[in-house]
């Protein structure tokens, strides 16, 4: 060996185990097995032979469905095409949903709603979904106590105008503005609802400080108390100095969590994922059991979600 080589001690280890089939573990299989007692097998009868006999409740539901590549698909109100599933792959889902990798231990309407938006369809879909999120250990064991008032929650009164405030922030705004102001200070009066806005760079204390002397001291007052979330900007020492200096109170209202990328908005019905990106991000439930627009991704030519979810399909030309 030559001198300049450096002699490295390579230790190799071999590991056996027996075969997935062997330990019992399942496959992640993506083709539909239908099963006598499978509830989509009627439909699929009717729809591969229509001329056969079957039953007038059979004929009525199979309106709503189609066949797509051997595969049940239902058409939603609103043009969505949905893969519908048998039980064992709608379990497979819910665990995804609930307690995957992606999983919030949503409830069970939630999981429904993110479901059906990702393109799986079975007919008892909530009922199934709100029995796996009461029946799930973890949320059983974790989940906060609840600690309802013996009374009456009281609202939030002010007897005169720009008493009170509630204040909070907008932003992160793509694209920034010519002065690269990509935030935004916005407070309102309990009593009028006026309005006080102000477009800023960041979020440090000292932006929240000039913003609430400026917008609302000097102009409007000392008020008797502004309502907040738990940001940090919000509940910093500078803060709590001002509003000793000033005598005025700083409420919060709840805790501040930031917005997952994948739950719905009520102000858009969409996620926020979708709203940045134009389509939802890809789950890894899609993945254990593919959804319309996985299966199809290769074959598309474009929008491969929007296209094979709304049945607008573009196939590659030879």
């Amino acid at each position: 060996m030559p001198e300049d080589c450096v002699q490295r001690i390579i230790k190799v280890g071999k590991k056996c185990l027996p075969s997935v089939l062997t330990r019992g573990m399942e496959i992640d299989v993506n083709s539909a097995i239908i099963t006598e007692d499978d509830w989509r097998n009627p439909i699929i009868n009717y729809l591969q032979y229509p001329t056969l006999p079957s039953e007038k409740r059979v004929r009525i539901m199979a309106l709503n469905y189609l066949m797509s590549n051997g595969d049940l698909v239902r058409k939603s109100k609103d043009e969505v095409l949905l893969r519908c599933l048998g039980k064992k792959e709608y379990m497979k889902i819910m665990g995804e949903t609930h307690e995957g990798i992606c999983g919030a231990h949503q409830g069970g309407r939630k999981m429904c709603w993110l479901i059906r938006r990702y393109g799986y369809f079975w007919p008892t879909m909530i009922e199934d979904c709100i029995d796996y999120s009461k029946g799930c250990e973890a949320c059983q064991r974790h989940d906060p106590i609840q600690q309802d008032p013996l009374v009456s929650m009281n609202l939030v009164v002010k007897p005169w105008p720009f008493r009170g405030w509630a204040m909070d922030l907008i932003g992160k705004i793509y694209p920034a503005s010519r002065k690269q102001h990509c935030f935004i200070i916005v407070a309102t009066d309990y009593f009028t609802k006026w309005m006080e806005a102000k477009p800023v760079k960041s979020t440090t204390s000292q932006e929240t400080i000039t913003f609430i002397e400026e917008q609302n001291i000097q102009r409007l007052g000392i008020p008797e108390s502004i309502t907040t979330d738990r940001r940090s900007s919000f509940i910093s020492r500078e803060m709590l100095d001002m509003a000793e200096a000033f005598k005025f109170k700083l409420l919060q209202s709840t805790p501040y969590y930031a917005q997952a990328k994948t739950s719905k908005r009520e102000a858009t019905g969409m996620t926020p994922y979708a709203l940045n990106y134009g389509h939802d991000a890809i789950l890894s439930m899609e993945i254990a059991v593919q959804s319309l627009r996985i299966a199809h991704q290769h074959s598309l030519v474009r929008d491969s979600s929007h296209a094979t979810r709304t049945g607008r399909i573009r196939y590659k030309q030879d």
